[in-house]
C-alpha cells in the first residue's frame, strides 16, 4: 500500500498561495473544489480564526510603529 502525502500546514499554505489570483482572492476554481469540502460550521471557524489572525497582526504593527514613535522622542496616547 502506498504511504499516504500528509498535509502539513507548510503544504497547505503553499497549495492556497500558489491557487491565489493577483489581488490575493482565492480563484474560484480552487474555491470550488477546496473551500466545498468544509461545512458551514467549519468555513465560520476559519473566518474566525483568519480574523484573529489579522486583528493579532495590526496589534502588532501598532506596537511597532508607537515604538518607533516613542524612540523619535513623540508621546503616543491611546485613546
Amino acid at each position: 500500500m502506498a504511504k499516504a502525502d500528509n498535509l502539513t500546514p507548510g503544504k497547505l499554505v503553499t497549495k492556497i498561495r500558489e491557487n491565489q489570483n493577483k489581488n490575493g482572492t482565492i480563484k474560484a476554481l480552487f474555491a470550488n473544489q477546496f473551500l466545498s469540502k468544509f461545512t458551514l460550521q467549519e468555513l465560520e471557524g476559519i473566518v474566525k480564526s483568519c480574523e484573529k489572525e489579522i486583528e493579532k497582526r495590526e496589534d502588532q504593527k501598532v506596537d511597532e510603529l508607537t515604538k518607533f514613535l516613542e524612540q523619535k522622542g513623540y508621546e503616543v496616547k491611546k485613546k
